[in-house]
């Protein structure tokens, strides 16, 4: 246990440290080039430990068809980019006023049931295709509504967009880590016992704690370096942790659903202390359109 706290914590600090150090990045540079790495990264990388996951109940799987359309969904939310959409050429740069992402999820849908049809037949129709379109929209979907919450401008703050997707990290990580610690210090009522049995209500409690936390350490941040404000009001980061620390727990609790199904304990072993891709992105995956909901309708 102190051997996993210790990758915990060391590994942790270093991937936070990588994409803080990114977003700032975005931010001097008004640029959007960071989350857009990150996010595909996430995307490809993620798809495939899902993949890997959906195996053991989906054998055949169809894998890429689902990555691809997953990574293109973060790809074309891009082309919200004036500036990117304004660089590219003719028909290309046109595409940006259309509903991409909508043609992309039906052409994604078109490759995965062809390839079943072709391969694999009716065996296991239902299984293998609704696996890869679970897939998609878990992770293709809610990563490239939050490349668009990056996009998110205001008058006079064009870099809104980049301080939110701060703000909604820090809001659901760190209601992760507060309900990580919570629990091993005051857990003692089970939270989802036949889901995790490791999450408590005590747990849950703290979450609020660093969602909340998260969200007015982003203000606190921007007003110490003179920036705008990424919200309008003051009671605003609090909506946003009391909304979005929950549903960070849900993403987690929704993760460990399909990790119990599949019989494992981790979705990989790619990150030491945490277990795999999946484990680290899960409290963001729920909360991610919401959390661009929010953007939207609270200027």
């Amino acid at each position: 246990m102190r051997v996993e706290l210790r990758n915990r914590l060391l590994f942790g600090t270093i991937i936070a440290a990588a994409v803080v150090g990114g977003l700032i990045s975005d931010l001097a540079r008004g640029s959007h080039v960071a989350v857009l790495v990150l996010g595909v990264l996430g995307v490809a990388l993620g798809s495939l430990e899902y993949a890997r996951l959906a195996r053991t109940l989906a054998a055949q799987i169809p894998v890429l068809p689902m990555v691809v359309t997953s990574v293109a969904l973060v790809l074309e939310a891009a082309l919200h980019d004036p500036a990117i959409s304004s660089s590219l050429p003719g028909a290309a740069g046109r595409l940006a006023g259309f509903p991409v992402e909508l043609v992309t999820i039906g052409l994604g849908l078109a490759w995965v049931v062809l390839e079943q049809m072709f391969r694999h037949g009716t065996e296991r129709f239902f299984a293998n295709v609704g696996a890869a379109m679970l897939g998609l929209v878990y992770l293709g979907v809610s990563f490239s509504l939050l490349m668009d919450l990056a996009l998110l401008g205001a008058p006079g703050n064009p870099g809104r967009g980049t301080q939110l997707t701060l703000a909604f990290l820090a809001t659901v990580k760190l209601g992760d880590v507060c309900a990580y610690f919570g629990g091993r210090a005051f857990g003692r009522h089970k939270l989802a016992p036949r889901i995790s049995p490791g999450k408590t209500w005590e747990g849950f409690a703290a979450s609020f704690v660093g969602a909340i936390g998260g969200a007015y350490m982003v203000c606190a941040i921007s007003a110490a370096t003179g920036a705008q404000q990424p919200f309008a009001g003051w009671w605003q980061p609090a909506v946003w942790g009391l909304v979005l620390g929950p549903l960070g727990v849900a993403g987690d609790l929704a993760e460990s659903c399909m990790k119990r199904d599949a019989a494992v304990k981790d979705s990989g072993a790619a990150v030491p202390g945490f277990g795999g891709i999946l484990d680290i992105l899960d409290a963001l995956i729920l909360a991610a359109p919401v959390a661009y909901l929010l953007g939207v309708v609270l200027p």
